[in-house]
């Protein structure tokens, strides 16, 4: 046979193994994605396990209260009424705010940072951990490694599935 002869059957071979390749991660993505119901059943379960928003109390309600609070403090600072206007309606007004004077914004985020330093060096010195020199970050970890150390937490359960230690 000659060189030409070979190109056909090489063009179809090449052509049906790329076919049969592209066909294969569409093939697997079927077989290796459980259906929906199943995903939203694990999904639940996870929630229920978890505690669904247990870091923010019933529901969520502490914390929208808490940013709520937050939203209220910065549109005091910027001299915006806040009765009867929801987060959506403050948010939209602290931007317009932060746009218009940039200098008052960087010094209200100066402000609050400042405030939350002085908040967690109370919780630090609280705790017995020296201040002197430590950023934020660094207070907040040794807070974290000092309540980590008090207080184990020995109440968690496995996930579902999951294999105890012994």
């Amino acid at each position: 046979m000659n060189k030409h002869g070979f190109r056909k059957p090489l063009i179809a071979i090449g052509t049906a193994a790329a076919l049969l390749l592209s066909a294969v991660p569409a093939l697997a993505q079927q077989i290796a994605t459980p259906p929906s119901d199943q995903l939203e059943a694990q999904h639940e379960q996870e929630r229920n396990h978890w505690g669904g928003d247990h870091h923010f109390g019933k529901n969520g309600e502490e914390h929208k209260a808490r940013k709520l609070k937050h939203l209220q403090e910065a549109a005091g600072y910027f001299g915006i009424s806040t009765e009867g206007k929801s987060a959506e309606q403050l948010i939209k007004e602290l931007k317009a705010a932060r746009d218009a004077d940039p200098a008052k914004w960087e010094k209200f985020k100066a402000e609050m940072k400042a405030k939350r330093l002085a908040k967690l060096q109370e919780k630090a010195a609280a705790l017995g951990i020296k201040t002197e020199g430590k950023s934020a970050k660094q207070l907040r970890e040794e807070i974290c490694k000092k309540h980590g150390q008090d207080k184990p937490n020995t109440d968690v359960t496995p996930l579902p599935g999951a294999k105890a230690k012994s």
